[in-house]
């Protein structure tokens, strides 16, 4: 098995701690709820290469200008220029000795992991735990773009550890370019983020998924939000053999807002899964959740969505949506939305639908002299414009909205 080589590596005894629970259960396969459809059994017939060696000369598909700029290369972070005035880079250890009535609290947080093993399997094995540090009041008007680029001549797994701290007041933009490379061996890429956000602290995240077929991408972004904070998540999910999203929101504060915002538009042999969790613990907060998916060829699709509204949280405004197009009969999609509520003064609404493109509006377009493959493409370009458009970056949208039209059209033969 691939995980046995892991039971010889020496390490100290907190990561052998999460080491062994790891192997107590292994990778998620299909006989466990949270991975019904998703399942990782397969990653156990592959010899992995646990360390990945140095990549060095790529650089991000993204364009953002004056944007402040850090790089990773197979799992190595570096800083590729000077961070503004206000904002730290640097390692777990040494932000945890500059702050510990934060540690103390960090420590006390209490994340639903949901057979989460490859939470446990980053905290073992990841070789540094990176911390970007936003000081109080600060406003950074540009945003910091993390270029994440993975390729191995041997099939690799990937570890990156971030923690993201906004101090009271500070407000950032932060996008992750994820990407691997097409000719790769096989890649598991294990990525865990946390973010912390302060007392009037706004936090934007954009994440970009535009990976090769080898890749195997696992995505466990924890937020933690305080009184009056905001936070604007997008996760764009484009390219790769199989992408599992674990985006979890743990709203500790009153007057909060938590928008979550997600696209997918998985190909032929693709699989995206996207778990999401909100978790209200105090009152009067809102969150509003948007996810859309155009389902190409014969992939698959997974949305489960879960929103907690504990006793305390009186006052709730929480809804979720996610609307789907199948462009191919051989494609497939699970949802499964779930509220599950023990306070009575809240509003709450969650609904899905799945379906393909209108007969009618194809008709009306090609009536109009409009091809079939471009009135296909218009329509479901149309039908995510909604998510795409709330980014407020221009480059970005762009960039964006480009890849999803060039995807749609290679499957459409265009």
């Amino acid at each position: 098995m691939a995980t046995d080589t892991l039971v010889s590596i020496s390490l100290p005894k907190e990561k052998q701690s999460s080491l062994d629970r790891f192997l107590a259960k292994g990778f998620p396969t299909n006989k466990w709820e949270e991975w019904k459809y998703t399942s990782l059994k397969s990653l156990n017939d592959i010899d992995w290469n646990w360390n990945t060696s140095e990549l060095s000369g790529t650089s991000s598909q993204l364009d953002i200008e004056n944007a402040f700029s850090i790089q990773t290369q197979n799992g190595k972070i570096s800083l590729t220029g000077a961070l503004p005035a206000g904002v730290e880079y640097l390692d777990f250890a040494t932000f945890a000795a500059q702050n510990p009535d934060f540690i103390a609290k960090f420590n006390q947080r209490n994340p639903i992991l949901d057979q989460n093993t490859l939470y446990d399997l980053n905290d073992a094995l990841a070789s540094s735990h990176q911390v970007i540090w936003v000081k109080k009041g600060v406003k950074l008007a540009k945003p910091i773009l993390h270029s994440y680029f993975a390729a191995v001549s041997l099939a690799s797994a990937i570890q990156i550890k971030w923690l993201v701290y906004l101090e009271e007041g500070a407000e950032i933009t932060w996008v992750d370019d994820l990407a691997s490379s097409e000719d790769s061996k096989h890649i598991l890429s294990n990525y865990v983020q946390e973010v912390w956000v302060s007392k009037n602290a706004h936090f934007t995240c954009v994440k970009t998924q535009d990976f090769g077929l080898s890749t195997t991408h696992v995505d466990h972004t924890f937020i933690h939000q305080e009184d009056s904070s905001i936070v604007d998540m997008f996760t764009f999910s484009l390219n790769g053999g199989l992408i599992r999203n674990n985006l979890h929101f743990y709203v500790d504060g009153q007057q909060v807002v938590s928008n979550l915002n997600g696209l997918y538009v998985p190909g032929n042999d693709q699989l995206v899964d996207s778990h999401t969790v909100v978790d209200h613990r105090m009152p009067n907060s809102e969150s509003n959740e948007l996810y859309k998916g155009v389902l190409l060829g014969n992939s698959t699709g997974v949305f489960n969505g879960k929103i907690f509204v504990r006793p305390d949280a009186q006052k709730t405004n929480a809804f979720q949506s996610c609307k789907n197009v199948l462009a191919s009969d051989k494609s497939t999609m699970n949802t499964k939305p779930q509220l599950e509520i023990w306070a009575d003064d809240v509003k709450c609404s969650h609904g899905t639908t799945t379906g393909q493109l209108s007969d009618e509006a194809l008709f009306y377009m090609r009536s109009r002299g409009i091809s079939q493959a471009a009135a296909k493409t218009l329509l479901m370009l149309a039908f995510v414009q909604q998510v795409i458009d709330k980014v407020e970056i221009p480059a970005l949208k762009e960039s964006i909205s480009s890849r999803v039209v060039a995807k749609i059209q290679q499957a459409l033969g265009v």
